[in-house]
Formats: C-alpha cells, structure tokens, sequence
C-alpha cells in the first residue's frame, strides 16, 4: 500500500527496547496509562520484544486477567519465560507467532497493543485479519508508531508511518477509528475498533 516494510529488529539488539531513558524519551509510562487497563481484562502485547511493556500490562490486568506476548523470535520468549518466573508473574502467556499470523485464539481480546511494531510486518494484511478475529466485539487493536511527519523523531524514517498511512492501511482491513492520543514525544497513539464487515 505504498510503504517500504522496514527490516525486523534482531532480538540481540533487544537491550535498546529496556533502555534507561525510553521511558522519558517515548512517555511509556504515560502510554499505558492510557489503555485504561483493568483487572480481568485480556490483553495482547504483540511484538513484545523482552517485555518492556508486557509485564506492567500483566500487573494492570492481574489477577484474573491475561497478558498475551507474542514473538516470533524465539529467545525473547525464552528470556520473558524465565523473567516471569523470577518475579512470581503467573498471568503471563508466552506465544511463539508467524510472519503471517500471531496465533491467537478468535474473540479472546479487550486490547492489542503494538509499539513500534506493525510496520515491521512483512505480511501486514494476513496479520490484520488475524488480530481482527482475535479481539473481541468490543475490543481494540492499539497502534503506536513513530511519527513519520515529524523530523525531530531521531528514527530511522523506514521505521516511522504517518497518520495517513496508519489510516489508509487499517480502514482498508476491516477497521475503523475510534481514538487518538497524540501527546506522546515521538508516536502517534490510535485505537482501531473491528468495523461491521470484514475487508476481503
């Protein structure tokens, strides 16, 4: 749909994804407050790298809720394994993902969240169909992505997307807009709801 997909960040990079100053640079903090995250929820942390956001969420929903990590880089998965383990966290739900399908169970899900992730899928339309059949009727798919609009964004610009490609890919996949939140540093911040129709 116009856009080149950036390449996938190998996961022995992953010490910037835990970085002392994210939390400053990006207002992750600020993020998740905005999910509005509740006890008993089930969420989704899709591209979840070695759990930055994944373990916060799983406190927010705890204890009858569930944080889904979805990875298809195998070592994450191991190394949040055994970090949940270390902390005692037992709401957590490791799942090994595909290029073209996270593996999630259908109508399972209150929030998917993707930061900085979804334009590294090299197979974003199958990926859109599947997180779709994964939430449920009242659920949302979460997109943070670095702004592509804004210079100042130290990013490389494959890895950024505008809010016109944001909406042109995801209205074309059977979504539709329903929240923005763009008071982050770097991101744009936009929760799609699964529309009536499903796209082709």
């Amino acid at each position: 749909m116009g856009r080149k997909v950036a390449q996938t960040m190998h996961w022995t990079g992953g010490a910037w994804l835990v970085r002392h100053k994210r939390d400053r640079e990006e207002a992750a903090t600020l993020m998740r407050e905005k999910l509005e995250l509740q006890p008993g929820m089930n969420v989704c942390d899709l591209g979840c790298g070695n759990g930055y956001h994944t373990f916060p969420m799983a406190a927010s929903v705890a204890p009858e809720g569930k944080v889904y990590g979805v990875e298809i880089q195998e070592p994450y998965l191991e190394q949040l394994k055994e970090k949940a383990m270390q902390l005692g966290i037992t709401n957590f739900v490791p799942v090994l993902g595909l290029p073209y399908n996270p593996q999630l169970p259908d109508d399972t899900f209150d929030v998917i969240l993707l930061v900085d992730v979804y334009h590294e899928f090299s197979h974003p339309e199958p990926m859109l169909k599947a997180m779709r059949k994964s939430l449920k009727p009242s659920g949302t798919l979460v997109l943070v992505e670095y702004r592509a609009e804004d210079d100042t964004v130290p990013i490389k610009p494959e890895h950024k997307m505008s809010r016109q490609q944001i909406m042109k890919e995801l209205t074309g996949n059977g979504y539709r807009l329903v929240k923005e939140f763009e008071e982050l540093p770097w991101q744009h911040m936009m929760w799609f709801s699964k529309t009536d129709t499903e796209s082709p």
